[in-house]
């Protein structure tokens, strides 16, 4: 019995003088792990962060169709206006035969094309298969457009101001770029509430039609503006109030832009038969040759991977169809 006792007792002042040790290697175990955790969680972020910045993209030719005059137009077919349906379907507006047409993915034409009584100018889809439409006249259209191609006339409003170009702040928010008018970008409500930028310190030209366009980047406040005289391309953060103006070789007479893949915006560089990637803060991605001359309208498929553009070349009109690829590094 004394010796068992003994044997007990050497046992547990042996484990007493274990037990900080084995309690440090559980401590530094649960120590490592947590660095492995936080490592993994910084690394992902990073991945995250990398993936989203601003990349240049590849551009591939998928369908070019010719818009010649046919019977039923009057002149040969402008389309001032492009833009994407979610299913992918493209809405074009025909500035000269006051008409707008729906394609498919390989610009076929498809439905019958709703005419307007005065000339469509830019279409932007809106939430809920609506469809904004700027028209002379001082007017902005809504229709709606379902599966079956049918495209029926909602509301109409009437602007104080002259609008051209118009894209997306938010779903009941719109920007408009304007002409003849002191203030050469503005917003508008569906319901025709107008509000201005008043952050942003625009430039003093007053310009006439056909001399800038606008587009909007939603998640980075950004508003562009093009001057196609001054071959320049503004860029606002319209929280802060800063800007930049992006000019260069590449940017000749700037017509039509678009949010790109990214957060970046894309512009029609009309005398350099070439689209412009930029990032909002003014860096230039890359210049895209297309196969037509003086590009003039672009918009971008919703998921980012497709890319329409049409031109205003007299005799020789197209629309085009590109996939957007990444390009590897």
């Amino acid at each position: 019995m004394v010796m068992r006792k003994r044997m007990m007792t050497l046992v547990m002042m042996t484990m007493r003088r274990r037990m900080p040790m084995i309690m440090n290697l559980f401590l530094l175990k649960i120590y490592l792990l947590t660095i492995i955790v936080i490592l993994i969680i910084i690394i992902v972020i990073i991945q995250g962060c990398i993936s989203s910045q601003s990349r240049p993209v590849i551009l591939e030719l998928l369908v070019s169709v010719d818009l010649p005059e046919t019977p039923d137009d009057e002149e040969e077919p402008l389309l001032s206006g492009l833009d994407f349906l979610p299913d992918g379907r493209l809405v074009a507006v025909d500035n000269k035969n006051k008409k707008m047409i729906i394609l498919n993915e390989r610009l076929q034409r498809v439905g019958t094309p709703y005419k307007f009584k005065t000339n469509p100018r830019d279409v932007l889809y809106l939430p809920h298969n609506e469809l904004a439409v700027t028209r002379g006249g001082n007017n902005v259209s809504f229709l709606s457009v379902i599966s079956d191609n049918v495209t029926r006339l909602k509301r109409e409003i009437n602007t104080p101001f002259d609008a051209y170009y118009i894209c997306c702040k938010s779903p009941s928010n719109m920007v408009v770029s304007t002409f003849n008018d002191s203030r050469p970008v503005r917003m508008i409500t569906v319901d025709c509430v107008e509000s201005e930028f008043d952050q942003v310190k625009f430039p003093k030209n007053t310009y006439k039609k056909g001399e800038s366009s606008c587009t909007y980047v939603q998640s980075k406040n950004t508003l562009v503006l093009t001057d196609r005289l001054a071959h320049t391309v503004f860029i606002y953060d319209t929280f802060k109030g800063t800007s930049r103006a992006v000019t260069g070789e590449t940017i000749k007479e700037p017509r039509g832009a678009c949010v790109g893949p990214g957060e970046t915006v894309l512009v029609c560089s009309k005398k350099k038969n070439s689209i412009v990637h930029l990032t909002v803060d003014g860096a230039i991605l890359g210049t895209y040759p297309v196969d037509m001359e003086l590009p003039y309208s672009i918009c971008v498929s919703k998921d980012g991977t497709r890319l329409a553009v049409s031109n205003v070349f007299v005799g020789n009109r197209k629309l085009q169809l590109y996939k957007i690829s990444p390009a590897h590094s």
